[in-house]
């Protein structure tokens, strides 16, 4: 049914409204904002202090001029995320290098 009919009791919308997954989407990124933001308000660094002896030692390894500081807990958290998926990913990668090298791999006798 279109707006042009007579007697149109119903209305099209002229411009396609959001969905449900998109909803979704903005709703679950202003919500991280809205924590990352009370999170660097808080006075206890506790992301930062949790986060600052792995990049102190990364740092130390690959750049080693650069001065590490403590992190704000919002911000602390969002560099840590990655760095969680990354090891995840990567011992995921090996647990499935092993299993494969366990079956081609011929068995040793006994």
């Amino acid at each position: 049914m279109s707006n042009n009919e007579p007697n149109n009791h119903y209305y099209e919308l002229a411009v396609r409204s959001l969905g449900l997954i998109e909803g979704a989407i903005i709703v679950m990124t202003v919500g991280a904002m809205a924590v990352v933001q009370w999170l660097d308000e808080q006075p206890l660094k506790v992301f930062g202090w949790f986060l600052f002896p792995i990049e102190f030692l990364l740092n130390a390894v690959f750049f080693p001029g650069t001065e590490t500081r403590l992190r704000k807990n919002g911000a602390a958290l969002l560099e840590a995320l990655p760095m969680f998926l990354l090891s995840y990913v990567l011992y995921r990668f090996a647990k499935t290098a092993i299993s494969v090298l366990r079956r081609v791999l011929p068995k040793r006798p006994q």
